[in-house]
């Protein structure tokens, strides 16, 4: 069992296992965490690494950022998300962790369908007046989706046809368009203002030169209130 050493700054964990008594102290490998948490039927969720449980509940559409200090350059890392409430595990993945990468896992979904998914973050930034997207589908009993940036003809689709527990390629825009809006529609061959579910104008939180994961999921954790919102988070580009 890992022993970790956790400081908690604003919502931010580092994660650190120790060697006992180490003379010299070995050069820290580490590796990069972003976990994000959108699971529909909990507000609060505990996070367990390496059967250590972090002292610290993440709420609903939080982010937790986080590095692991590794025994050699690939580690294999157990990560189990807990219902704060009831203690009852939710879902739990294995990830091979390597030295100096980035890694993003979103659990999402309900008790009847949860997901817990990763990726290793793609860290190039954009071209010069650019912004790099990834985009998740995380809406349970949602449609599949297309999303639109600067406008609504068929040359601004950006996202075609993705359905539930899917993500996008990653992609790039003019930083001007994404600013104008975004918006998500039901898939169709093109703009239907009847299917549309999502608009978002003049978003000027978007920065140009950036990456970043929006994740289509609910606007709360209580199933009674599930309007559906796009998250938007950094994402890493060292």
């Amino acid at each position: 069992m890992k022993k970790l050493i956790i400081s908690l700054l604003s919502i931010s964990l580092i994660l650190v296992s120790c060697i006992k008594d180490p003379e010299p102290e070995p050069e820290e490998i580490r590796a990069y965490v972003s976990i994000v948490s959108l699971f529909k039927e909990s507000n609060t969720i505990t996070w367990v690494v390496d059967e250590v449980e972090i002292q610290a509940e993440q709420e609903y559409g939080a982010r937790v950022l986080g590095a692991v200090i590794l025994a050699s350059d690939a580690e294999e890392i157990s990560f189990a998300a807990k219902n704060s409430d009831t203690g009852s595990l939710i879902e739990s993945l294995l990830l091979t962790m390597e030295k100096d990468k980035y890694y993003q896992i979103v659990l999402y979904g309900s008790s009847d369908e949860p997901v817990l998914s990763l990726n290793e973050v793609e860290t190039t930034r954009p071209q010069d007046s650019h912004v790099k997207f990834h985009f998740l589908h995380a809406a349970t009993s949602l449609d599949s989706i297309d999303v639109y940036m600067g406008g609504t003809e068929v040359e601004d689709k950006v996202v075609s046809d993705l359905s539930f527990t899917e993500y996008s390629e990653y992609f790039e825009v003019l930083d001007y368009l994404a600013r104008n809006s975004v918006t998500v529609t039901v898939h169709g061959d093109a703009y239907d203002p009847e299917k549309e579910i999502l608009n978002y104008d003049y978003n000027d939180l978007i920065v140009s030169g950036m990456n970043y994961l929006s994740v289509f999921a609910y606007a709360t954790g209580d199933p009674l209130d599930s309007e559906p919102k796009l998250w938007l988070y950094d994402l890493p580009t060292p």
